[in-house]
């Protein structure tokens, strides 16, 4: 009897003790890109440590799941991504693989004002600053819902067609440049269609701004907190400390810049940053980064850097830089590497916070 006592003690006790693990046990969490990555982690510090999918200086716009990512999926309670506008490869993978996990997709998120993406390589200077700075939601959305993909084309023609449509028809006068001309047609017109995803009515880029990273962690906490309610305190303490140093960062940030250069980035992924710290970026060399600028795009961007005295050309470790290269050195621009993702930086909670003061002394240094 003695024996079958301790034995039924045994078996309670780890009864017990599975019931507490299980209880306690850390969510599965997924997420994207490294600087959401960051951001989750430092809600989860103490908790636990959500899973990264785009690692290294991969870039989510050419990024391929490998199996040891599909486990992570299967397994997941939780995944974070900014959208299908970014990540492309996980539209797919969602519905299937990670059916069973909450997805929050924070590029459709209300809480989030999202700029107009600026269709041309050669920035208006004040293209997408009135929505922003009125920072009028309802405006948006309307403007948005009023126009459907048969305006956004029509808009897109008024202004670009003459420009490129002629030199495309003039055959007998650009023979030597009939060849590019149709690419450029391709990128920005055909490309339109055939890669949407970067060419949307909405800048996807909205993590650069530390502003809405607040309001990231924000959403986090409060996701968090939804699936593990056990930890609710923890995340929301994470939460408003990282939402102090994020204010940090913001005046540390704004004391770097030096708001009189102007500049030219590989791709329009900047406006963001540009507008929360009042830095003037002129062009870039594409919008989209799965296309290469065509001969048309590159002579345009030359005549910027020439015209409008740019201070620095930027590069983007993600991609070849030899364009970027040529065209420096062709015009006696200063070049340097400007990185969205943190593509040199360890995943972890810091990481968002050294990228967005890297991209800052990149500003500074050039």
């Amino acid at each position: 009897m003695k024996l079958q006592h301790k034995f039924g003690l045994i078996l309670s006790s780890l009864s017990l003790f599975s019931f507490i693990s299980f209880a306690e046990a850390e969510p599965k969490v997924v997420t994207s890109i490294k600087p959401l990555h960051s951001l989750v982690s430092y809600v989860m510090n103490g908790v636990g440590r959500p899973d990264l999918l785009v690692d290294g200086s991969s870039s989510p716009h050419t990024f391929q799941l490998k199996p040891s990512h599909a486990t992570m999926l299967q397994e997941a309670d939780i995944v974070f991504w900014i959208g299908e506008d970014l990540e492309s490869f996980l539209e797919t993978p969602l519905d299937s693989i990670a059916a069973n996990a909450k997805r929050v997709t924070l590029m459709e998120s209300d809480k989030i004002d999202l700029l107009k993406f600026r269709e041309k390589n050669v920035f208006d200077e004040h293209e997408g600053h009135d929505d922003h700075d009125d920072h009028d939601e309802h405006d948006e959305h309307d403007e948005h819902d009023d126009h459907d993909d048969h305006d956004e084309h029509d808009d897109h023609d008024e202004h670009d067609e003459h420009d490129e449509h002629d030199e495309h028809d003039d055959h007998d006068e650009h023979d030597e440049h009939d060849e590019h001309d149709e690419h450029d047609d391709h990128d920005e017109h055909e490309g339109h269609d055939e890669h949407a995803h970067h060419h949307g009515e909405f800048d996807i880029h909205f993590w650069l701004d530390p502003e809405i990273a607040k309001t990231i962690v924000n959403i986090t906490a409060n996701e968090l907190s939804e699936i593990d309610p056990v930890n609710k305190s923890t995340y929301e303490s994470n939460a408003q400390d990282a939402i102090n140093d994020l204010d940090r960062l913001i005046d540390n940030t704004s004391t770097k810049i030096n708001s009189d250069a102007s500049y030219v980035v590989f791709h329009d992924a900047y406006q963001y940053f540009e507008q929360r710290f009042g830095i003037e970026v002129v062009g870039a060399l594409t919008v989209n980064p799965e296309v290469l600028p065509g001969a048309k795009q590159l002579a345009e961007i030359r005549e910027v850097i020439e015209h409008e005295k740019v201070n620095c050309l930027f590069s983007e470790p993600q991609f070849n830089p030899s364009i970027a290269e040529t065209i420096a050195g062709d015009t006696g621009v200063k070049s340097a590497v400007l990185d969205p993702l943190g593509a040199e930086l360890d995943p972890g909670k810091d990481l968002y916070f050294d990228l967005i003061s890297d991209m800052a002394i990149s500003f500074e240094d050039c």
